[in-house]
């Protein structure tokens, strides 16, 4: 009698879309993080509109960019298509809280930025080099 082997469970990093909670939680809590510092900025001091939005648009790019490296980072291939998914996860999100909150569904500047800011973390996530090779 042959016993059935059970398969082999698969990594987060391995799954086809395993990987996105856990990369959304690295861009939103940077985020956040990085949204609380801009709003003790604008208490502190007078900032103009210009250099606020500038601040909000340097954010949301580091914001993109670290998810985007993270999940690059974990799951070793694909990098541009990892960040591509990782970049428009983010940006439906913050469409979505969006369109609840103020009523508008932002610019396609915001688009870019978060997409390409997490596209180049994507691919600098797969060429970092690692301490322990994969195996």
């Amino acid at each position: 009698m042959r016993t059935k082997r059970q398969p082999v469970r698969q990594s987060i990093w391995e799954n086809r879309f395993g990987y996105l909670p856990a990369a959304l939680s690295v861009g939103i809590g940077l985020l956040l993080a990085g949204l609380a510092a801009l709003s003790g900025l604008l208490l502190l001091s007078d900032l103009s509109e210009r250099i606020s939005a500038l601040l909000l648009g340097l954010l949301l790019f580091c914001s993109g960019y670290s998810m985007g490296r993270f999940a690059g980072f974990h799951r070793r291939r694909k990098g541009w298509l990892t960040g591509l998914c990782c970049g428009l996860l983010l940006c439906g999100i913050l469409l979505a809280v969006g369109l609840f909150w103020q009523g508008t569904a932002g610019s396609p500047v915001r688009l870019l930025l978060i997409c390409g800011g997490s596209i180049w973390g994507g691919i600098s996530g797969v060429n970092a080099p690692h301490k322990k090779p994969p195996k």
